[in-house]
């Protein structure tokens, strides 16, 4: 009888790690999808966001670490993402994972946000060649 038990314990536990093995699997292949872009460039040719938000040393940490620049006069929120998911800090590799509007209501697409942070990359290179 105790065999039977732990052949089913051992069967259970297999499945288990063959899911989890599948899961990372296809989220890293899901991930792989989004542009590699690394965020201090991002304030390199817009300036500094009017809000930067990250979940990397919340506690406990999520399994998906982000990171969130917000522009308000352009009315834009990029959101990144920590690559790969489920890794510890430091961070070296971000994901840009989408935008919305600044109030998190609405995705925006490339077109958008382009235009929406044209001006700004006009505005902040004349500002910093002074």
């Amino acid at each position: 009888m105790r065999t039977s038990q732990n052949y089913r314990f051992i069967g259970i536990l297999l499945v288990l790690v063959f899911l989890y093995a599948l899961t990372a699997i296809a989220a890293s292949d899901f991930f792989a999808g989004f542009p590699t872009v690394d965020p201090d460039s991002v304030i390199a040719k817009y300036g500094t966001p009017d809000v930067i938000d990250s979940t990397a040393y919340d506690n406990p940490r999520p399994p998906i670490v982000t990171k969130l620049f917000t522009y308000k006069k352009e009315d834009v929120m990029l959101i990144f993402m920590a690559d790969p998911p489920g890794a510890p800090p430091p961070y070296n590799v971000w994901k840009l994972i989408g935008a919305e509007d600044a109030q998190g209501k609405r995705v925006l697409s490339v077109e958008e946000v382009k235009e929406r942070m044209s001006k700004r990359i006009k505005k902040f290179n004349k500002n910093a060649g002074k």
